[in-house]
């Protein structure tokens, strides 16, 4: 049985409230693929001792697998540059920052990537990235904004609210063209002292550096399932896709696609199920993972079987065509399948919590139980959602990218590609 296995994206720091989805992806998937987060880290510098354990722990039974960021940046340094570029010029996605920046009070991602001096070549990527790359990319935009500003003063004029927020948007990017720099800081860890190099990014230009070399991470494992535990990092994500989705020469190639297959044409949008949203019972996520691991280990067969159907369930996704009838199909029949299967779980895990063993394990917690969402998005394009991303960026900019020819192989059927893409977000209570 081929695995289920998923991406998490974009840099996974797993402080205290992302530490649970580790614990999540221990008992649903057979895999997770991460970017190093003692290398490459978010609104933190490095990670604690505790989120280390729990990746070493999940390393060693052979659920996690981490991929090296110095190695990506150096792999992807040109197209991971570009893609950056151009989501910098894109209205929607400054946009979509600013509203989460209005929402959140957040302003700035501090990022954090270790230091490789053994690797100097790739060191030079990353110090270019973080320094003069990042305040070039700055000026730029500071630049269009004030352009922006310049022909569409009737506009602004009319509405105080939204001329303050471009006005905003190119002083901080001013600012950080001119003050902007990142610095050394060195922290202490079981591997012994690492040397980080960080910075204080304006929040949508720190999105798009660890969303695209997220994303470029991923191309190393294709056939991965974006998954993500955060609602902005996941309407980013959606944002590129669509990006992709609606640049005309991609349009081309899924047109004549869906002429082949008699499909309407409405189907390219993006397509949320109904019943989408997956409930997977969990123990309380602030319980130690060497007991999620050993509940994982006692129920082993249960959880395989929800595993089985769920990566059935995306294969079936990603090999058909979709259409009306198989959009049906998913939310009356696979979608139930699998709840039912999950309920069979939850059954197991109550039961669990009741045994005896049980009771002594969770001896003095009071809510042993919990719940995770899985939503899942699926949308119509004949390659994952990584690839996509990152196909889309080499067909409207004309960047090279390793890995992503076979893209446009399909059209020559040259290669089978998939049907369809699909992504997670995970919330859980």
């Amino acid at each position: 049985m081929a695995q289920h296995n998923l991406f998490y994206y974009p840099y996974a720091s797993f402080i205290e409230e992302q530490l649970p989805l580790l614990k999540v992806a221990a008992l649903y998937f057979d895999k997770l693929y991460i970017l190093d987060p003692q290398g490459a880290s978010w609104d933190s510098i490095g990670i604690d001792d505790t989120t280390l354990k729990a990746i070493n722990s999940l390393k060693d039974v052979g659920i996690l697998e981490i991929v090296t960021p110095s190695a990506v940046l150096a792999t992807y340094e040109k197209a991971i540059t570009e893609a950056i570029l151009q989501d910098m010029q894109n209205l929607e996605f400054l946009n979509l920052c600013d509203t989460h920046s209005k929402a959140t009070g957040k302003q700035h991602w501090t990022l954090s990537l270790s230091k490789v001096p053994k690797e100097l070549q790739n060191d030079k990527v990353m110090r270019h990235l973080m320094g003069d790359f990042a305040s070039e990319v700055s000026g730029k935009t500071a630049h269009e904004t004030y352009e922006y500003r310049e022909h569409q003063s009737d506009k602004l004029f009319a509405d105080e609210q939204l001329a303050n927020q471009f006005l905003q948007r190119q002083k901080n990017y001013e600012k950080f063209e001119a003050t902007g720099k990142a610095y050394d800081e060195y922290r202490e860890s079981q591997n012994g002292v690492i040397e980080y190099r960080y910075a204080d990014y304006p929040l949508a230009l720190g999105e798009s550096i660890m969303m695209n070399h997220a994303m470029f991470a991923g191309l190393l494992h294709s056939k991965a399932t974006p998954i993500t535990d955060n609602s902005f990092h996941n309407q980013a994500l959606s944002l590129k896709l669509d990006n992709a989705v609606n640049n005309p020469a991609i349009q081309q190639i899924l047109t004549e696609r869906i002429q082949q297959r008699q499909l309407k044409a409405n189907m390219l949008a993006f397509s949320t199920l109904k019943d989408s949203e997956l409930k997977l019972p969990i123990l309380n996520s602030k319980l130690p993972l060497e007991v999620i691991l050993e509940y994982r280990e006692k129920n082993n067969d249960v959880l395989q079987a929800t595993r089985d159907k769920l990566g059935r369930m995306a294969r079936r996704i990603e090999s058909e065509p979709w259409s009306e009838d198989f959009a049906s199909k998913l939310e009356h029949t696979t979608i139930p399948n699998i709840l039912d299967e999950l309920d069979e779980a939850q059954k197991a895990r109550d039961a669990w919590v009741k045994s005896k063993h049980g009771r002594m394990t969770l001896k003095g917690v009071s809510a042993a139980v919990g719940v995770a969402t899985a939503v899942l998005t699926v949308i119509a394009a004949p390659v994952t959602p990584i690839a996509l991303a990152t196909v889309g960026l080499s067909v409207a900019s004309g960047v090279a990218i390793p890995g992503v020819d076979w893209f446009l192989d399909w059209k020559e059927e040259k290669e089978k590609l998939k049907e369809n893409g699909l992504h997670y977000l995970l919330d859980y209570r």
